[in-house]
């Protein structure tokens, strides 16, 4: 229903060309880079966000707010045309258009640098700050994509080029926000703190409907606040809309940049110890075993079914925290270093959340060699980056590591060789009757991928209508059966919110199968079918097939993975 409140507010808002207001330096200009994607093209989740701004009844002599739009095949209202950038001002109920920039890639650093120095030009003031509005992907994958431009994004240093450019070393930004996923890195805070006070960003991914722009409206009362009391609005705003219980993914951070170079430095000091852990015990690879256990229970964020289990994105303090047994002197150093930089932090997590997340690859180790060269290219401390690589040629040796992992799982018997899994359960084996997921009539198998205070979410490979996608379903107390969210593109950067699965939509599973003469896993997709208006798309537990036999998937600390059968049902 937001939607359509939002998309009704704009038709029946007058949008005029206006000059820009140079009437006196403001408190605030604060810029938001709206990158619109498929987040606006297909659920007008940029349009609510404008509905959000108008309705926040910021007083234009509190602060400029001024809007780049683009980035998308349509606007989900009649008034900002998908043809163009448009560079808008936000004025007392008002959205004034003020400038077109032509049709320009939102996945250019001169685009971004050439909004920003434009807004700062044209709207003085005592303060400013910048939102980054779209889809993000943490330290590897960058922000945002522009689907004009074949889904062209920001990386990291694309964004510090544009700051560079545009002046920001000179007059620092206030705050730099996110609202976006994953983008509360330690590498992303390093290259801002050149050019910004404050980074307000999430450790998570966040929902589509991301931050609650109402938050304006204090700027009334208190228009020359500062970007940490600002950011600690935004950051209670945006809990709050989705509220606590959620089962929604929440996080996100205030972080002080004048302070976050030190956590670079002490987690260098403390992996370089680690490297020397590996190769002082690389007998029977127990240096490199005791690290690999440790990475693989660290809380990683953005995590998916192991086809894009890539993200690679981990809460620096539970780092910390899971190697202080090892290093207890530098993982204290770490942990007082977040402490020091970390403002304000608030998450729905099972487990405490330090506030700021770095890149150490695990899961996404098959795309190693391009992942570790765009981290190499960052710049960060040579003892960290080295570290990574160590830990990288440790994971591609398929050491025998211990089994950390062992879940139950539904076989189907394809051939003398090859095994299906149709089914997997977080459980141990001696039950015949247990109950097995299907949507729709297919079999699914759940990968669990988080786990919130409130809910457990798990994804299931799929293609819907041509498109690589998790299917996510969340667990709950009120939903203890478990509800399908929605899906997630796997195709792009890691994607804000989920796409819904409507009728007529044609969707398939994926399935792995192994070979278990060598132990080799491939992926198998299922028959297309079309989701039924009348049926909807729905969750349901049935026994087991007579002809399907039981077995244990093991995962050891490596993430390497191997199927064992053990009995028939």
């Amino acid at each position: 229903m937001r939607r359509y409140i939002a998309i009704f507010a704009l038709i029946f808002i007058t949008f005029v060309a206006a000059a820009p207001n140079m009437q006196g330096i403001k408190p605030y200009t604060i810029m938001i880079y709206m990158n619109g994607s498929d987040l606006e093209s297909d659920f007008g989740l940029a349009t609510d966000d404008l509905a959000e701004i108008i309705d926040s009844g910021l007083k234009s002599q509190n602060a400029n707010i001024i809007i780049l739009t683009g980035g998308t095949r349509r606007w989900m209202n009649d008034a900002i045309p998908e043809t163009e950038c448009i560079i808008w001002e936000f004025s007392d109920g008002w959205l004034n258009e003020i400038k077109s920039m032509g049709k320009v890639n939102m996945g250019n650093p001169a685009t971004l640098r050439d909004f920003i120095k434009f807004s700062m030009k044209k709207y003085p003031a005592h303060k400013y700050g910048l939102i980054m509005w779209d889809h993000g992907g943490g330290s590897i994958a960058g922000f945002g994509h522009d689907e004009k431009f074949n889904d062209d994004s920001l990386s990291l240093l694309d964004m510090k080029q544009a700051f560079e450019e545009a002046g920001l070393r000179n007059q620092k930004l206030e705050f730099l926000g996110f609202d976006a996923c994953l983008m509360a890195t330690v590498e992303m805070a390093i290259i801002a703190s050149d050019y910004a006070h404050v980074m307000i960003a999430a450790e998570d991914l966040e929902p589509g409907e991301g931050w609650d722009y109402t938050f304006l409206s204090v700027l009334n009362d208190t228009p020359e606040m500062d970007g940490f009391e600002l950011g600690k609005i935004i950051v209670d705003t945006f809990v709050d809309f989705f509220g606590e219980d959620s089962d929604e993914i929440l996080t996100l951070s205030v972080i002080d940049l004048a302070k976050v170079k030190p956590v670079m430095e002490t987690m260098g000091t403390l992996m370089a110890r680690a490297s020397t852990e590996v190769q002082a015990l690389s007998l029977m690879n127990r240096g490199f075993n005791k690290l690999a256990e440790r990475r693989a229970i660290t809380k990683t964020f953005g995590e998916g079914s192991p086809r894009d289990n890539y993200a690679d994105m981990v809460d620096i303090g539970d780092m910390a925290i899971m190697l202080h047994d090892l290093f207890p002197q530098e993982a204290e150093a770490v942990l007082q270093a977040l402490e020091n930089c970390v403002v304000y932090n608030r998450h729905n997590s099972y487990i405490d959340l330090w506030g700021l997340s770095t890149f150490y690859i695990y899961g996404g180790k098959s795309q190693g060699v391009y992942s570790l060269g765009t981290y190499d290219a960052l710049g960060m401390d040579n003892a960290y980056t080295e570290y990574l690589h160590i830990f990288f040629t440790g994971l591609q040796r398929r050491n025998q590591s211990p089994i950390i992992h062992k879940e139950v799982a539904l076989l189907q018997h394809v051939s003398a060789n090859v095994r299906r899994m149709v089914g997997l359960l977080q459980t141990d084996i001696p039950a015949s009757n247990y109950l097995w997921p299907k949507i729709n009539g297919h079999p699914v198998v759940l990968f669990p991928i988080v786990t919130t205070a409130n809910a457990r979410k798990y994804a299931i490979p799929a293609r819907i209508n041509n498109r690589e996608v998790d299917i996510i379903v969340s667990f709950s107390c009120r939903h203890p059966q478990g509800r399908i969210v929605g899906s997630r593109n796997i195709e792009s950067v890691f994607q804000k919110g989920h796409d819904p699965v409507l009728a007529g939509d044609k969707v398939a599973f994926y399935y792995p199968e192994w070979d278990m003469k060598d132990n080799t896993e491939t992926w198998h997709r299922g028959e297309t079918f079309v989701v039924q208006r009348q049926d909807g798309f729905y969750l349901s537990w049935e026994p087991a097939q007579p002809q399907n036999e039981l077995g244990y998937r093991l995962t050891d600390a490596c993430g390497s993975v191997v199927l064992h059968e053990v009995a028939r049902p």
